[in-house]
């Protein structure tokens, strides 16, 4: 395991400003749509290598193949992550833009995490929750693109259950909110 987060690390280690990449980082198993991370501008060094292995563990959970940006991919995503003070709370912004084959914009995903009190340095507020939950809405949004699902489709009533699903999110700038956009092209 430690192992395959070194592989990841370097892999996407390219991504960052300092520029080195490795050409031998493609996750095992699955087959379908590849997508290569370009870049993940932003965050220092130590949030960075977290970002990093927060996306490896989260893709596997989707079945989705991230391979070398060096490689051919159907994706492409450039991301891109700032922290900043807003009214004494730390808010991590992030970006994914998200580029097809034919290297045009398909896809912009973008949203905010709260994270928490600010202290002397905004990215210490960018602690594994928070990564998470911006590698989820983020890999959220592209697998729903690359499935052909429509972002504001309702989602299929379980099995053998009758009625609407019922699901309660709080609205956009309320206390908590996580925003998520999309826009195409």
């Amino acid at each position: 395991m430690a192992a395959m987060l070194l592989v990841a690390a370097c892999a996407l280690g390219g991504c960052a400003n300092n520029g080195a990449a490795s050409d031998s980082f493609a996750m095992a198993g699955g087959s379908g749509p590849t997508v290569a991370f370009e870049s993940i501008d932003g965050p220092p060094p130590q949030v960075f290598d977290r970002m990093v292995s927060v996306l490896d563990s989260e893709s596997k959970l989707r079945n989705l193949l991230i391979v070398s940006r060096e490689g051919g991919a159907g994706y492409r995503v450039r991301s891109y992550l700032s922290a900043q003070i807003v009214r004494g709370k730390t808010m991590i912004s992030w970006v994914w833009d998200v580029y097809d084959a034919n290297q045009q914009r398909a896809l912009r995903l973008s949203g905010e995490e709260p994270g928490g009190k600010a202290g002397r340095d905004a990215w210490a507020a960018a602690d594994d929750l928070v990564l998470r939950k911006i590698a989820q809405s983020g890999l959220s949004g592209l697998t729903t693109m690359i499935n052909g699902t429509p972002a504001d489709a309702p989602p299929a009533p379980a099995p053998g259950r009758r009625g609407p699903a019922v699901a309660s999110a709080p609205a956009f700038g309320e206390s908590g909110a996580v925003a998520l956009g999309y826009s195409a092209n």
